[in-house]
């Protein structure tokens, strides 16, 4: 009998250390892929000449995206700010194309026409444009001269804060002046590919990081929106010291949604990837993307 009652007491402290000591099983982030096609937008230069940018290029430019996204170690996309952290949504070239055939997700099309003024969102898409539900569409404009435009992209609409306008164009895109595309040995602060990083981040939902145009407000009424980005009236300079915001806060100098220089941008804050996650998860006009067949997954 007291060997009986001893098994018990012994088995049950076992159970009870195992019930205690093992470590809670945390749910995985879902890695989102989406996939992209690169429209090469040249005036007739051979492959690798001028506007017609070579596919070392291309592939390059996704890789640092994906660097800035996933926050990778000995990347330029690397940071150690608790306020940051690894979004989980990565980008591939697209490899079947609208008509089932095997693509490397770049697509180059011979048109230039500069006296056309017509916005660039609208023309665009009847130039090159797969379907944006299941493809995300990334012209590389030749038209463009450096440090004018080097970035555009179409927000996508929700029901958060900031994002309820209606597409206002034709075009549902990322645009790229082709002198900021990828690392580059183009005149100025603009060429180390963060472009991309940065339209980025409005395509899946950011605002910069001052939100909004408020005329007239204070600055701390200024607002993207995101909780974990202290509130700033307009860009900041990355030479400038150390700038603070309305607040007193550390200004957000390094985040992507900031308008500075590429070498200084290497980050998105936790907020932030909780928008861009959100987004994909519910727009109408992005969630598409998680389950297209135009990649491997």
């Amino acid at each position: 009998m007291k060997t009986i009652i001893l098994l018990i007491i012994i088995s049950g402290l076992l159970f009870s250390c195992e019930e205690n000591d093992t470590p809670p099983v945390e749910t995985p982030v879902a890695l989102y892929t989406l996939p992209v096609v690169v429209h090469i937008i040249h005036s007739g230069e051979d492959v690798g000449e001028g506007a017609n940018l070579p596919e070392e290029r291309v592939r390059e430019q996704i890789k640092s995206l994906n660097d800035d996204f996933r926050r990778v170690p000995g990347t330029l996309g690397e940071n150690n700010s608790p306020l940051s952290d690894d979004a989980f949504i990565q980008f591939k070239l697209a490899e079947i194309d609208p008509e089932g055939n095997p693509t490397n997700g770049i697509h180059r099309v011979n048109y230039f026409d500069a006296e056309n003024e017509t916005d660039l969102f609208d023309k665009l898409p009847t130039i090159a444009y797969w379907n944006p539900e299941k493809y995300l569409n990334i012209w590389v404009y030749g038209g463009l001269p450096p440090n004018t435009l080097a970035g555009r992209a179409s927000l996508p609409t929700t029901d958060l804060p900031g994002l309820e306008d209606e597409l206002g164009t034709i075009g549902d895109a990322v645009m790229i002046n082709v002198h900021h595309f990828g690392k580059s040995d183009v005149e100025g602060p603009l060429n180390l590919g963060k472009t991309l990083t940065h339209e980025m981040g409005h395509f899946l939902g950011l605002l910069h990081v001052w939100g909004k145009v408020h005329e007239g407000k204070p600055c701390l009424e200024f607002d993207d929106f995101v909780e974990d980005t202290p509130p700033v009236s307009n860009a900041i300079d990355c030479n400038g010291g150390t700038p603070l915001a309305c607040d007193g806060q550390p200004a957000p100098v390094n985040n992507y949604m900031n308008l500075t220089a590429d070498k200084c941008l290497n980050m998105f804050t936790k907020g932030q990837i909780e928008r861009m996650r959100y987004v994909l998860e519910n727009a109408v006009r992005r969630k598409s993307l998680l389950t297209s067949e135009a990649i491997d997954r």
